[in-house]
Order: C-alpha cells, then structure tokens, then sequence
C-alpha cells in the first residue's frame, strides 16, 4: 500500500470540508468545518493540517483522512482527526501518527494532545488514542470525553505495511 499525506493543498480543499461534514464513526471530535474555515487552516502558520490518500493493489480510495493540529506552545492541540471506513483495518491511521509527529516536531511541538467526545455513532474510536501509545491525561465518568498526551522525544514511526509519500504535484 502507498499513503500520499500531505498538508491541505487547494485541489482538495473542497474534498476534505465534503469528508470532515460527512464522517462520523472515525471521528474523535466531530467538529466541522466550512470550505472557508478548511481554506483559512490550510493557510494557517499555527496549524499542522493532513490529508491522507491510500493506493492499494485494488485501485486508489481516493482522499480518506483528515488530521487538523492547532499549536499552542510546543504542544500540538489534536482539533480533528477522522478516517473513512472503508479503509479500517489497513494501518493508515499509524500513517497520519508517523507524518502529525513529524510535523508537529518539525513545526516546534514536543508533544501531542488529543481528545475523544462521545457522539451517539463514534464509539469505534473511544480507544483510539490509547492504541497509539498516548497517555490518559483526564476521562469523564461517564466516559463522555478524555483527553490524551503523546511525548514526541523518542518517538519512533510506527507504520510497517505502507509506504509513505508526500504530494506529486
């Protein structure tokens, strides 16, 4: 398999508002964006934006994820992250981990912070984090939110069956 990932770029911006308003199962936060709010972080110097597209030998499934990261210091505020369904279980979303640490260390962050809120369809993921190796910072009873630290120091990629790549144009 091969993973394009790269920072917004303008031919997919309409792509990733469409994805960012339709997924819900693969969504930490389900927070939307508009086409001028995808456009504004795309442009952003406190933001690490990510698309991710995923060729295997059965053709290629197109734009299927999204990471948006707001930088607050040295730590990279995870605000986004979803993937399409249809390419779980494919390690795409150790991927997006491998180029977000890269990034957010190349953009100053020494750590990442992520969040998971319950929604009535996103149960999927509530362990999400903690399958990636992040820390548990804080949960709510309830189990309706928790919140998630990654230290970057040390931090060594993890994707073993996808060759990484950025855009070809």
């Amino acid at each position: 398999m091969v993973a394009e990932i790269d920072a917004f770029r303008p031919v997919y911006l309409e792509r990733i508002a469409q994805l960012v308003n339709k997924t819900n199962q693969f969504n930490l936060t389900t927070r939307r964006y508009t086409v001028a709010e995808v456009e504004a972080l795309a442009t952003s110097p406190n933001h690490v934006t990510l698309y991710g597209k995923l060729t295997d030998m059965f053709g290629d499934n197109g734009l299927i994820s999204v990471v948006v990261g707001a930088l607050d210091g040295t730590t990279l505020n995870i605000d986004l992250w979803l993937m399409s369904c249809r390419v779980l279980k494919r390690d795409m979303e150790l991927a997006m981990l491998d180029q977000l640490a890269e990034r957010a260390s190349d953009a100053g962050a020494t750590r990442l912070a992520g969040r998971y809120l319950r929604t009535a369809k996103n149960a999927m993921v509530a362990d999400h984090y903690e399958k990636l190796g992040f820390k548990l910072r804080t949960a709510a009873d309830d189990g309706s939110s928790s919140e998630w630290e990654l230290e970057l120091a040390g931090y060594r990629p993890q994707t073993r069956h996808i060759q990484i790549q950025g855009s070809q144009n």
